[in-house]
């Protein structure tokens, strides 16, 4: 009987896999994972079929170098993919090399299937000790590779349990904000917020780039007992809504909700404008059309949070300058002030850093009117109206494309902030 050719077999397998693939894909829908995920499972699956399709040949007998000469530089491109869609999927390092180890682990899977036939054993010894040999073998590279990765200390999260609760009575500032970083942690809240570099997944807000600290003590705490009631940009999607529990009124006493406010009021970044959304679908506030409309209520003066600061006064409602020297946002090759030693020379308006924006309104520009407004207002708005400013040169609506979102500070980038005083606020 003719065998089916080899397109007509690939065909029939793909026919027969493609449901399995389609449910895959809308499973990991479900969970909200990176489209890159569906790709990648759907494409194993089709993979799978492409491979049984392939004609069969006569079984023959392999040397351990042609056993895994075929085998090795496969494994090692499909790990090198891994690790590269395991990152961009924004999953911990510690889980990359995991789920590189296991490929390896499948690497010496089918090296062993695919070894010569063991030769019949001639006593019971003989094949107790191979048996016993496996099973060393097997257990020494689990707990091998195992012991490297973080441990769970059961006495620990005990210790957590029967800790008593926080009382802040006698304590300083720095103490209160150390109190509310462990509030943090022993809540677990590491477990969906990332914090800068720190954290396990984002399936919340990355609260450092969110720049959650920018925020008011009353919006933080009520984020924290009702989070539901407002929900962060990027998360609307009813999984986000549900994610976040709504017991830590009951749990939580009063001080331990204000010494986590207080931790979470020091999560600023004075060089990059606050990040919002789901990684990687993400985006700054430049690009932001809620904040740059909430940003020209502040830059006009209307902003009761801000009542005093009115920059159209000087740099004009329409972008017009209003008094002379100040600073023309609709020229988009204009230069920084040579009125301050840290001037940033031969950048124009149009790629100037964030930093030297936050810079020039919070520290103001010596002997003009442009005063230290950071020194007096809350920097939330002030970031606003910076994002608001830039569309004099800039419309959002003749964007073609959105800035990029900055990369996420390492712990040497914050000390070197605080060594440069980049805050105003001495706690920071």
């Amino acid at each position: 009987m003719q065998q089916p050719s080899f397109f007509k077999n690939l065909i029939g397998m793909f026919l027969k896999f493609l449901p399995l693939a389609v449910v895959i894909w809308l499973i990991v829908a479900w969970f909200g994972l990176p489209d890159i995920m569906r790709w990648a499972l759907a494409g194993v699956v089709m993979v799978y079929a492409f491979l049984l399709a392939l004609p069969s040949k006569r079984l023959a007998e392999k040397s351990f170098g042609q056993n895994i000469k075929f085998k090795l530089p496969i494994i090692i491109v499909v790990a090198g993919a891994i690790w590269v869609m395991a990152g961009k999927a924004g999953f911990p390092v510690w889980w990359q090399i995991e789920f590189v180890s296991f490929a390896f682990v499948g690497l010496a899977f089918f090296i062993l299937l695919d070894t010569r036939a063991l030769k019949p054993e001639k006593s019971t010894s003989s094949w107790v000790f191979r048996l016993l040999t496996t099973y060393a073998l097997a257990s020494g590279l689990f707990i091998a590779i195992t012991a490297q990765l973080p441990q769970f200390d059961p006495q620990v999260e005990i210790e957590k349990l029967n800790r008593p609760p926080i009382k802040l009575s006698g304590l300083a500032g720095p103490e209160v904000i150390a109190a509310g970083r462990e509030v943090f942690e022993n809540n677990k809240c590491f477990n969906c917020h990332k914090v800068f570099w720190e954290g396990n997944s984002d399936r919340g807000p990355n609260l450092g780039s969110k720049q959650i600290g920018l925020y008011s003590e009353e919006y933080i705490r009520n984020q924290i007992i009702d989070p539901r009631a407002d929900q962060a940009p990027g998360f609307e999607d009813k999984k986000s809504k549900k994610a976040m529990p709504t017991y830590y009124e009951e749990d939580l006493s009063e001080d331990e909700i204000h010494a986590l406010v207080s931790y979470l009021k020091t999560l600023r970044d004075p060089t990059h404008m606050p990040v919002e959304g789901k990684f990687p679908n993400q985006w700054t506030w430049w690009d932001d059309p809620k904040i740059i409309a909430e940003g020209k209520v502040v830059f006009e003066g209307a902003e009761p949070a801000t009542e005093g600061l009115n920059c159209a006064v000087c740099h004009g409602k329409d972008g017009i300058p209003m008094m002379t020297g100040a600073l023309d946002f609709r020229n988009a090759e204009q230069h920084d002030t040579d009125k301050m030693p840290d001037q940033l020379k031969g950048v124009p308006l149009k790629e100037w850093p964030d930093a030297l924006w936050y810079k020039r309104v919070t520290r103001g520009v010596d002997n003009t009117p442009m005063a230290p407004w950071g020194m007096i207002f809350q920097h939330l708005y002030l970031w606003k109206a910076e994002a608001y400013a830039r569309t004099f040169h800039d419309p959002l609506d003749k964007r073609t494309e959105k800035r990029p979102v900055p990369p996420i500070p390492t712990k040497e980038d914050i000390a070197k902030w605080k060594t440069d005083e980049l805050f105003l606020d001495p706690l920071l």
